[in-house]
């Protein structure tokens, strides 16, 4: 999934965390791309080789080798640590899983349109992907679905901030133990 996908998460988790700052919350939604840019400049991944058709959607040559950024079981972990480290800065139960949360949606939307190039794990693991990108057809819904929830976000993020502004008090973030 492009940005505007990613992003429409972090807009649309903006209600059920009036206190976590927006920017938060779309920095969130593209850790694990931000990630996969680290681990390619220090050449822990790499990225394949494509071609865009309208007729085949998008053709690979070779698969991208990003198990440290986008693998399941790594997209797990670095959910798990935002969900922490989010903890420990708003110190609240909530906004900690709701940052782990938009963070993990990244690889659920990546998983719907690419092709099974996301390990399972590591290297050498089963690859994953449903591969709505792998088709003209699907890579023309992907590019709908994509402003679809973009729009749904905005819509979300714009309908909490009105019922915030007609009185609705904020509920402030507790502190957990």
């Amino acid at each position: 999934m492009g940005p505007l996908g990613h992003f429409a998460v972090g807009l649309a988790a903006k209600p059920a965390a009036p206190k976590v700052p927006l920017w938060v919350l779309l920095l969130a939604a593209e850790v694990l791309d931000l990630l996969w840019l680290g681990f390619q400049a220090a050449g822990l991944e790499s990225f394949g080789i494509s071609r865009v058709s309208f007729h085949q959607g998008l053709v690979m040559s070779s698969l991208s080798s990003i198990p440290w950024s986008h693998g399941l079981f790594m997209s797990v972990v670095w959910s798990a640590a935002a969900a922490a480290i989010a903890f420990l800065i708003f110190r609240n139960r909530r906004a900690g899983g709701l940052i782990g949360l938009v963070v993990f949606s990244h690889w659920v939307l990546d998983f719907i349109v690419h092709p099974p190039e996301l390990p399972l794990l590591f290297k050498g693991s089963p690859m994953l992907g449903l591969g709505l990108w792998t088709s003209g057809p699907g890579l023309i819904a992907a590019g709908i679905l994509e402003i679809g929830l973009f729009a749904g976000g905005m819509a979300m993020a714009g309908a909490g901030k009105r019922r915030k502004g007609k009185g609705e008090r904020e509920k402030p973030l507790a502190v957990s133990n």
